[in-house]
Order: C-alpha cells, then sequence, then structure tokens
C-alpha cells in the first residue's frame, strides 16, 4: 500500500465527490459536493485543496475554497488577500493513526501568504488543529430578538443596492447572487451597509437570521436591535453575528458556539474573515 498527500486537482473531482457522498456526509448528494471545485468566484484555482492518494484511490480530502477579497475601506485604503475557506476534512478509516490527517491539513495550509479559516468544526480534530498552527477565531456569538414592529428604509432590492455601494462589493453581490444569501442594505447616519445574511430553520424550529457580512460592523452593532425589529417575521426568529462582528452587545443575548471557529494568518484581523466565499454557500449548510 502506498499512500501520500498531494494536491487535488481537476482529474480528481469525481473520486473527492465519491469519496465524500459515500464516506463523509450520503445526505449531500454528489453533484453537491461538486460545488466545492467548480464555483465561478476564481477562475485560476491553484488547485482545489489537499488529498491522500492510495494506490492511484482518492481515500482522504482537505478541501479548499480560494477567492480574493477586498478589505479596508476609503479612509484607511483598500488591499487584496487571498482568501481560503477548508472544507470537508476526511481521511477513511483504513488510514488513520498514521498522521497522513494531519499531514493534509499542514499541507493545506503551508502558505503564509493566504489566510485559512475554518467555519464549521467537528469537536474530534481540534487538538490536530491547534497542533498545526490554526488558533481559535470564534468562539461566541450575539443574539437579538424582535422587540416592536418599528420599520426602517432597509432596501432589499439588489438592482438597487448595486447602485448604491462601491465597486468592490458589486462584485461580492454578483458573486453570491447564486447563493442561499439574503443581502440587504442599512444606509444610516451617513453610511450605506451592506449586509449578507444566511436564512435558516434551526433546533426548536426558530429561524436564525446569521450575519454573514457587514461594510462596517460597528455601524451594523449600533443599529442591530432595530435591524432585528425591521427585518425578523413574526414567527420564532433571531438575528445572530459572531463576537468578532460586534462591538455593543447591550442589548443582545451572548451564546458560546458548539465547537469554536479556527483560522490561521499573518495578514487579517479576525474581524476582517466573514462568511462568504465558504463551504457555507457552496454546500448550503447551516452556520452552528
Amino acid at each position: 500500500m502506498n499512500a501520500y498527500v498531494r494536491s487535488a486537482n481537476e482529474s480528481d473531482i469525481e473520486g473527492i465527490c465519491d469519496l465524500l457522498h459515500r464516506k463523509m456526509n450520503s445526505k449531500i448528494p454528489p453533484e453537491r459536493w461538486r460545488n466545492l471545485m467548480t464555483y465561478k468566484w476564481l477562475e485560476d484555482k491553484p488547485d482545489f485543496g489537499q488529498l491522500v492518494d492510495c494506490d492511484g484511490e482518492v481515500l482522504g480530502f482537505c478541501g479548499m475554497v480560494y477567492s480574493d477579497r477586498v478589505l479596508g475601506n476609503a479612509q484607511t485604503g483598500y488591499r487584496t488577500v487571498r482568501m481560503v475557506s477548508m472544507s470537508s476534512w476526511y481521511l477513511d478509516r483504513s488510514l488513520r493513526g498514521m498522521g497522513l490527517g494531519r499531514d493534509m491539513l499542514a499541507a493545506a495550509i503551508a502558505d503564509p501568504t493566504m489566510t485559512y479559516a475554518t467555519l464549521t468544526n467537528s469537536p474530534k480534530p481540534l487538538a490536530i488543529q491547534d497542533s498545526v498552527g490554526l488558533r481559535v477565531l470564534e468562539d461566541h456569538r450575539y443574539v437579538w430578538k424582535k422587540q416592536s414592529s418599528r420599520s426602517h428604509n432597509l432596501v432589499t432590492d439588489v438592482t438597487a443596492i448595486k447602485d448604491m455601494v462601491p465597486t468592490h462589493e458589486q462584485v461580492i453581490l454578483n458573486d453570491m447572487s447564486s447563493q442561499p444569501l439574503t443581502p440587504v442594505l442599512l444606509p444610516a447616519d451617513g453610511c450605506n451597509n451592506l449586509l449578507f445574511f444566511s436564512i435558516k430553520r434551526k433546533a426548536e424550529h426558530i429561524t436564525w437570521y446569521d450575519l454573514m457580512y457587514a461594510t462596517d460592523y460597528k455601524h451594523f452593532s449600533a443599529h442591530a436591535p432595530m435591524i432585528a425589529d425591521a427585518l425578523l417575521p413574526d414567527i420564532p426568529s433571531v438575528l445572530a453575528a459572531d463576537g468578532r462582528f460586534v462591538s455593543d452587545s447591550t442589548d443582545a443575548t451572548r451564546a458560546e458556539l458548539p465547537v469554536p471557529r479556527y483560522f490561521k494568518s499573518e495578514r487579517v484581523e479576525p474581524y476582517e474573515v466573514d462568511h462568504l466565499y465558504s463551504e457555507l454557500q457552496l454546500l448550503d449548510m447551516k452556520l452552528d
């Protein structure tokens, strides 16, 4: 038996999808797994991640979803950073205990010029993530409930939103147009704050409006109670945002995450790591 770690390329797509469907999660069909390799927002993909090749068969995979993100603002200046959303880290049981899982992950996050994030985690491999240099990105979130029926001039028409945001956010709107996300523009206090929400029914039949991105997180924090009142429907529902996005939590309830999110970066602050361009959209997953 000859098992080794290498980069995943186009010829590996079918083997990766078969492995992930049969062994990792059979509820996700192969065509949805394929989204991890066929996303359109970056044509020149370095690879699709790292895999374990065992005598020509794909028996392990650590997915890498690449994007080039414009960070910063008009006051401080903008910069472009290569971000990598880690996904679907799996190793066949027959190869576990040989260090191949750790080797895959270490190879995946080896480039110091990139920023890596794992937004969904199982508690089992957290020690391995620590050992390869990943550190905690987030361990809690804040939650708001609807308190009244006050309204606000939130803009939900995508065409109108595009006319009110800068070019790099128009690109985000185009890139995310086919993804399971809801864009909302909050015009207030001289700021046009573009927000993206993932709206999913979770435990106890509560609908969660999870904040995935904001132009200005401080501005979002200041207006979060109003956003909850204006945006949430009259059914059991909550507005939620990861702790690193929230600067004023006076009106919110703090909740610990079931499993922390992790990241590795030498160029990006934690609050600059949002939830777009990730497996969350490509696999239509809930943010837990």
